[in-house]
């Protein structure tokens, strides 16, 4: 019986799996650059650390998030984004007494979605979040942050910023109501989905992608209009910053992001290369989370990036080779072959056998995957307590002892 994986799951292997540790490096080299630290938090976690939170007519929590009993009747919910559960993590560590905090994350998240290009129901993000400033700095630092990340990983490729304001929460309440009397004035223009969302989750009905709604969308009420004087001058000094910083910037007024905890600015950073799925990093502030999730009434802001979404933008990188090949010539010779085998890797040089005891075979694999060095073990060799090590780039060719090989090798 042949068992395939699950939908909406994929395995990584060969150019994908270097991909990703690619990645996974770069994140860690630019948060050390940033000052952030790493957290690691479990894949599942209580239900209600996401339901109110999230928003509990948020299409996450109504329709994708992976939740289960198990044998202690708790109910457990695996990981559908990672912001809650670092602040939670940080709550449960006493982590936030030193304010800022800064943190990032790697990891493995679960949505039950329709699987496509770039979106997959298990699949793996970037996290960083600083905890504790309301200093519009901050704001800047994640964007920037971000946009260096994206110029790292993928230089060559067209990237927008879109960014908005949703203002305080206070204001974001009122545009909702204004919002959702829009909508049912027009509901007879909108499809079925949005005409489910007037009441419980208006702000969503700005995200439909679909055309009978774009047009209605259009003409609705803009949030930028509600904002305070005050709200609006510091957006547009973080606006500013990112100019000085030669960060292009396109003013997206639909931009709500999908979760209800986000207020004031919001962000994505998007491409027109990967098909409908076209954010890559997107975030915000989302003061009163911490709150909410029990904590003191300090302000957050924070991003996430979709690893798979990225490595389709990337080329290929080079695949790991071997520093030396090994050949033994005979099984009599293998247990002095272990020697040099493992003393090489105690020196660091990585060293590959094929398993096969035929030095033309042993030759051909090496040329072909552009090793410089051979070492060539038989019986004679055992017998002398000696190794035959081949330049392949020159042909050259001597018979060393195990102390004087790594001389000859560097």
């Amino acid at each position: 019986m042949k068992i395939n994986p699950v939908r909406g799951t994929h395995d990584l292997f060969g150019k994908e799996i270097r991909k990703f540790n690619f990645i996974i490096s770069q994140v860690k080299d630019i948060a050390r650059k940033f000052g952030f630290n790493e957290i690691i938090t479990p894949i599942f976690e209580n239900t209600e650390l996401f339901r109110k939170p999230l928003g509990e007519q948020s299409d996450v929590v109504l329709k994708e998030m992976y939740t289960f009993i198990d044998r202690n009747e708790d109910e457990l919910t695996l990981r559908p984004e990672y912001t809650t559960p670092m602040i939670r993590a940080a709550l449960s560590n006493g982590l936030l007494n030193n304010l800022p905090a800064k943190f990032f994350g790697t990891g493995q998240m679960f949505r039950r979605e329709r699987p496509q290009k770039g979106r997959y129901r298990q699949f793996n993000q970037i996290n960083f979040e600083n905890f504790g400033t309301n200093d519009f700095f901050a704001d800047v630092e994640m964007i920037s942050l971000a946009n260096h990340l994206l110029k790292k990983i993928i230089p060559d490729n067209k990237i927008t910023l879109h960014i908005n304001t949703l203002g305080s929460r206070e204001n974001l309440k009122s545009y909702k109501k204004t919002l959702s009397k829009y909508f049912k004035d027009h509901q007879n223009l909108l499809s079925i989905d949005s005409v489910s969302k007037i009441d419980s989750n208006p702000l969503r009905i700005l995200d439909s992608k679909n055309i009978k709604d774009k047009e209605v969308i259009l003409q609705s009420p803009k949030l930028i209009d509600m904002i305070t004087q005050t709200d609006l001058q510091k957006y547009e000094e973080i606006k500013n910053c990112l100019k000085d910083l030669d960060i292009a910037i396109f003013e997206d007024f639909n931009l709500v992001r999908g979760l209800d905890y986000y207020c004031h600015t919001v962000f994505e950073f998007k491409t027109n290369d990967i098909g409908s799925q076209d954010t890559l990093i997107g975030g915000g502030r989302y003061n009163g989370l911490i709150k909410n999730l029990g904590g003191k009434d300090i302000p957050g802001i924070g991003w996430a990036g979709g690893i798979e979404r990225i490595m389709l933008l990337m080329k290929d990188t080079n695949p790991i080779t071997t520093d030396i090949h090994l050949s033994i010539k005979d099984s009599t010779a293998k247990k002095h072959a272990i020697k040099i085998y493992y003393f090489l890797i105690k020196n660091n040089f990585s060293v590959y056998w094929n398993y096969k005891y035929n030095l033309k075979k042993s030759l051909s694999l090496a040329s072909e995957n552009k090793v410089k060095y051979i070492i060539i073990v038989g019986e004679e060799e055992k017998i002398n307590n000696n190794y035959v090590i081949k330049n392949l780039s020159n042909g050259e060719q001597k018979t060393v002892s195990l102390n004087n090989i790594l001389d000859h090798i560097k």
